[in-house]
């Protein structure tokens, strides 16, 4: 009787040891099938939000890191909080690697966004008066690409090779004695009011209801500069999550909403 005992309880033991090693096997294979990427409130949430459910038939479990300033998602990204971030173009990525050492790289191109310059005051460029107001982005890299689009334009001129490190200093010429004024982002929709011409990103004219086919110019969507990206560290470049994660962010599904939903992004795949 007691050997019997012995050996029920020798056979519970071991189913429980087991039991456990499959739940333990489970979690790790749970976790292994999960990825967190840092975003930026607005249409990049919007759109992973689809990716998110794309990639969940594909068995990879996509967490959302909300993250409000555009310094953030680099660190986290570096320090290992997040694996992948998605909120940044080509240029901003440059200039945080030059300020930073940052051990991270653009692993996917997925669409193209383009500033433009816009009126509420005018309906073609030589109506613009002399020593109109003009507004620009205050931060340095949109504030460039705003000095950028007032040359395509041919209203100013730059100081050669000043690119998108551009800023008012660089202006070697200005025939209509343009004032320009530099404001944070959010503001320069709002600043149509006041202004004859303000540089604009899609960012911030699309919430405000701005049609794109209203811009003067634009900057050119074949420029990688202009290109957002989809970053992870060197190290989890050929990470299989991060591959499944690509995949789904590129698939035909996701394609379809960009162009339904925000037709001012050019989709790069």
């Amino acid at each position: 009787m007691k050997a019997a005992l012995a050996k029920s309880r020798r056979r519970l033991l071991l189913g429980a040891t087991v039991l456990a090693g499959v739940l333990s096997m489970s979690s790790s294979a749970l976790a292994a099938d999960r990825i967190k990427i840092g975003l930026n409130p607005g249409p990049t949430v919007d759109v992973v939000r689809v990716v998110q459910k794309v990639a969940a038939e594909r068995g990879l479990e996509v967490e959302i890191v909300e993250i409000s300033d555009w310094v953030r998602p680099n660190l986290a990204l570096e320090d290992g909080e997040i694996d992948v971030n998605f909120f940044q173009n080509t240029a901003y990525l440059n200039t945080q690697l030059k300020k930073q050492k940052l051990d991270i790289v653009p692993i996917a191109s997925v669409w193209s966004i383009q500033s433009g310059l816009f009126s509420k005051k005018i309906k073609r460029l030589d109506e613009l008066p002399d020593r109109a107001t003009v507004s620009v982005a205050s931060d340095p890299l949109n504030g460039a690409r705003g000095l950028l689009l007032l040359e395509k334009a041919g209203l100013i001129k730059l100081k050669p090779g000043a690119g998108i490190d551009a800023s008012i200093f660089d202006v070697t010429a200005n025939p209509k004695n343009l004032k320009i004024v530099q404001l944070e982002g959010p503001q320069l929709a709002r600043s149509l009011d006041d202004v004859y011409l303000s540089a604009i990103s899609p960012y911030v004219y699309i919430p405000a209801g701005i049609d794109r086919r209203t811009a003067f110019v634009e900057e050119d969507w074949k420029d990688p500069l202009f290109h957002q990206v989809i970053v992870a560290r060197k190290d989890r470049v050929n990470d299989p999550k991060v591959k499944k994660f690509i995949a789904s962010f590129q698939s035909p599904e996701v394609k379809q909403y960009i162009e339904a939903k925000y037709p001012a992004f050019k989709v790069l795949w």
